[in-house]
């Protein structure tokens, strides 16, 4: 909040002092090319779905004031369409498609974003609520997804996930070990899933969504498919987080899968190896399997680096807050 200014009811100033400061006048096209009247922005009904005349016109009025030059102002008004909610996005949507100023439409887009941000935070902060005794992967990588992607439906991903699993079912039976052979002949021969060695660090490789969608990934972000179609063919694996790397482990014997590498099997000895060639002394405590919450977390901090290497802050501290949120969750395992 702004200081030497009275705040209303809704903790902006005066909007008088709005109308003043931004040159609006009556019938004024507005960038979406419709030409409305000028009036008072209604914050309470913000707080509403805009389903009204009254309510669309107060969030033109909103967005219009969103290009105004006083920082503060555009601060202000940047909240108050925020608090609009979910309800408004729509008609920002469409603000954006009918926009020819790049720089209304550009912060119309950081509201959309902190708008979908805000609702995954609410999912978020439920998620880790939960009295089980670990977290729902899934929605948890969906949530990171919708984070990086605000715009993205998740239920289509998780009906291709369905059917994949639906598909192996016809392919695959027996033993564990069997399962998965079957597994990595599909998903890394058939779907041709693999890792990306030529954009690593590109952030599109953690989100779950473009994973699917795109056939590569880094370690984890492939290991967590497998997991994900492992729990719907009801396969006894784990993430097995090793140090700068990542694995799916058999939970009935020492078989580890290297998803990044076409779903290679390997053996203990064969973890050793890979560690001690990055200069990592092997700790048999590395092949431990890794709690759904350190997945996340391992997801979270990789998305933290690409982005803090890319100096796009605003996009860092969106997954810095979910991995604070986590970390302060109550008996969170160490990460490794």
């Amino acid at each position: 909040m702004e200081r030497g200014h009275s705040p209303g009811r809704h903790g902006v100033r005066d909007p008088g002092h709005l109308r003043r400061r931004v040159p609006v006048r009556r019938g004024e096209s507005l960038p979406s090319g419709n030409r409305v009247a000028f009036v008072e922005p209604n914050f309470g009904a913000m707080k509403n779905a805009p389903s009204s005349s009254t309510e669309r016109t107060d969030l033109e009025a909103l967005v219009r004031l969103l290009s105004d030059q006083d920082p503060r102002i555009a601060r202000q008004i940047h909240q108050h369409l925020v608090d609009a909610g979910s309800e408004a996005l729509p008609f920002l949507r469409t603000t954006i498609a009918n926009c020819d100023e790049p720089s209304l439409a550009t912060r119309i887009r950081i509201v959309i974003g902190d708008i979908a941000q805000a609702d995954v935070e609410r999912h978020w902060d439920a998620l880790l609520a939960t009295s089980q005794e670990d977290l729902d992967l899934e929605a948890g990588a969906f949530l990171i997804a919708r984070t990086g992607d605000p715009h993205i439906e998740t239920s289509p991903y998780q009906q291709r996930l369905d059917a994949m699993a639906a598909e192996l079912r016809t392919l695959s039976s027996g033993t564990p070990r069997q399962v998965v052979r079957h597994m990595n002949e599909y998903l890394f021969h058939t779907l041709r899933f693999r890792g990306n060695t030529q954009q690593y660090y590109d952030p599109n490789n953690s989100f779950l969504h473009r994973v699917l969608d795109d056939r590569v990934g880094i370690p984890i972000s492939l290991s967590v498919v497998y997991l994900l179609l492992g729990q719907r063919l009801r396969v006894p694996v784990a993430g097995v987080g090793l140090p700068g790397h990542f694995l799916v482990g058999l939970r009935t014997e020492p078989v580890f899968i290297d998803c990044f590498h076409e779903g290679a099997m390997l053996a203990e000895k064969d973890c050793a190896r890979l560690l001690e060639n990055h200069g990592v002394e092997f700790d048999r405590r590395y092949l431990e399997p890794c709690s759904h919450a350190q997945i996340l977390a391992r997801m979270l901090r990789n998305l933290i680096a690409v982005y803090e290497t890319r100096q796009e802050t605003t996009e860092g501290r969106r997954f810095r807050r979910l991995l604070t949120a986590l970390e302060n969750r109550e008996n969170l395992p160490h990460v490794h």
